[in-house]
């Protein structure tokens, strides 16, 4: 869940609470970052009206750890696809031991095993 892991990386979540904080969490970019400065220092905001109803807010340190927890996220989706299709390079010799001399093509002629 997005809303976990940017607790994890350091923000917090800001409840809106109050019908002018719902009204204001309406009008910002819905679960897309925005940044701004505050006082010298940049702060990093997304809005979630859907599940918290809160706006987070983070530090750059928060947004870096929350983009490298993405970053590992898409990396083992990554792996995961070439170990599926690494399986799938292993089914496909296993499908050439199970028919042998027969040709696929000529058992499923419509196509419907692949």
């Amino acid at each position: 869940m997005v809303g976990q892991r940017l607790l994890t990386a350091g923000f917090r979540a800001i409840p809106a609470d109050t019908p002018e904080k719902k009204a204001h969490l309406e009008t910002m970019p819905k679960l897309l970052f925005s940044s701004v400065m505050r006082d010298g220092q940049r702060r990093y905001l997304l809005a979630d009206p859907y599940s918290c109803h809160c706006l987070y807010v983070g530090d750059e340190a928060a947004y870096d750890r929350y983009t490298d927890i993405e970053v590992g996220r898409e990396l083992s989706a990554s792996e995961r696809a070439e170990a599926r299709q690494e399986a799938g390079v292993v089914a496909v010799d296993r499908e050439r031991e199970f028919f042998g001399p027969y040709d696929p093509a000529v058992v499923f002629p419509t196509g419907a095993a692949r």
